[in-house]
């Protein structure tokens, strides 16, 4: 297994947009996957016909496809973030975590769809709940030039 990335603020502010787009998309595709499986159960639900067939056959094989469809894509995008080194928390909440170093500890950077840039982080037991604000000199050194930024 490789090793665990280590993100600065400064990277992981730079996937952003690549994980606003993402997420959205991991959303819609969630909903349409939910829809797709209350589609099936309904057409399972009315039952097979004396033959063994499904007497909703063509709606059961149509939402059965589009359920794989909407799933297989959600792998493929949930496995782009994860290449980046990014762990996505909640999927309808659109929280994703970076594992980052602050305060010389070990901490998530924690981004929440819908917001601009990270702002916030946790500890790595914490999760959500222990969300706290990244202090504002710390951002403001972040969202300086690499060549202008001191060690934090």
């Amino acid at each position: 297994m490789p090793a665990q990335r280590v993100f600065t603020i400064a990277e992981a502010n730079a996937l952003v947009p690549f994980l606003t787009e993402t997420m959205t998309a991991l959303q819609r595709l969630y909903r349409e996957s939910k829809a797709a499986h209350r589609e099936v159960q309904l057409c399972e639900a009315v039952g097979q016909g004396a033959d063994g067939r499904w007497i909703m056959e063509v709606d059961h094989r149509e939402a059965t496809e589009r359920l794989h469809r909407a799933v297989e894509q959600m792998k493929s995008l949930i496995q782009q973030v994860h290449e980046h080194g990014c762990q996505i928390k909640h999927l309808e909440m659109g929280l994703v975590d970076f594992p980052s170093r602050l305060f010389g500890e070990e901490v998530l950077l924690c981004w929440k769809l819908g917001e601009p840039s990270i702002e916030y982080y946790h500890g790595t037991a914490d999760g959500f709940a222990g969300r706290r604000r990244i202090p504002p000199d710390i951002l403001r050194r972040a969202a300086r030039p690499r060549r202008q930024r001191r060690a934090m």
